[in-house]
């Protein structure tokens, strides 16, 4: 197997397509009614004009839809429904950035949830673009009724190989955010797509990278077996600052990398829905910075 064909599966891994005719993994919740908190019922009431009585039967028939399509763990346990830019201790000033006319690329978009939210915040939408590796993007439409008015720019790729369209956003972007992806990657894999993001945002001192990803407080790589479906790398604190110090070498650029963990309740997890991870996997909220 090719290099490309061995990074390729790693983008879009057999696993997330061989639960989705069955809901009997421990990463699919049948009851999800406490994930639709206040930050997406406000949303899907307030921004989608969804009346409130119908948000929850709406919200499971798109949970079956995005199941069909990927069987991703987020969307079994609904973590999908919570917006993860506004934990950010800077979120604040991503939205400034966004409002003087700067620019934001999401990748691992999923629906597009975190990007209603900073355009409900006041952000304008023509500088925000948004990727993923399958196109989840029209059921974002669907779960917020809002094709006719939100007007981010979806572009279906993978990070680790861009086709010519995120490509040409290479040294344009002032933020690129990255949820829940990079701990899918063993090291090599990370390192590429740190590498890729590095080369989309603006060259300049200032230009963020931000995320946040399963992390550990013990072993950092583990193999592929019956819990990781394929090895990867779950990082601390001090090995991803390593790894963007590695990526800096790479690219003739300097950064500087803040990370923390957390625990899943400021993440607004349910603990017991991560039980099946292990009690060493935490939540790592990371910021990169160029310096240089």
């Amino acid at each position: 197997m090719s290099l490309t064909s061995q990074t390729e599966k790693a983008s879009d891994p057999d696993w997330a397509r061989r639960y989705t005719t069955t809901k009997d993994v421990p990463f699919y919740v049948e009851n999800i009614d406490e994930k639709v908190g206040p930050d997406v019922r406000r949303l899907l009431e307030d921004y989608s004009k969804i009346p409130p009585e119908d948000v929850l039967p709406h919200v499971y028939e798109i949970r079956d839809k995005a199941w069909a399509i990927r069987s991703y763990p987020c969307t079994g346990i609904g973590m999908w429904l919570k917006t993860n830019l506004p934990k950010f201790p800077n979120y604040a000033q991503v939205l400034d950035i966004l409002k003087a006319g700067g620019s934001l690329l999401d990748i691992g978009c999923f629906m597009g949830h975190d990007l209603r939210r900073i355009v409900f915040d006041g952000a304008p939408a023509e500088k925000i673009y948004a990727t993923d590796i399958v196109n989840h993007w029209d059921l974002g439409y669907e779960l917020f009724r809002d094709s006719d008015r939100f007007s981010a720019h979806f572009i279906e790729a993978d990070i680790l190989h861009p086709n010519e369209r995120l490509q040409a956003l290479t040294g344009t972007l002032d933020v690129v955010t990255i949820m829940c992806v990079i701990h899918q990657w063993e090291w090599d894999d990370q390192v590429l797509a740190l590498t890729q993001i590095a080369k989309l945002l603006k060259p300049t001192p200032g230009s963020l990278a931000m995320g946040y990803q399963l992390g550990s407080i013990g072993q950092n790589y583990h193999p592929k077996g019956d819990l990781h479906k394929s090895a990867v790398y779950l990082h601390s604190p001090d090995t991803l600052s390593r790894m963007w110090n590695e990526v800096g070498e790479q690219t003739g650029s300097k950064w500087t990398c803040s990370s923390e963990f957390k625990t899943w309740e400021e993440m607004q997890w349910d603990a017991k829905d991560a039980m099946f991870l292990g009690p060493e996997t935490k939540m790592l909220l990371w910021i990169a910075e160029r310096v240089e």
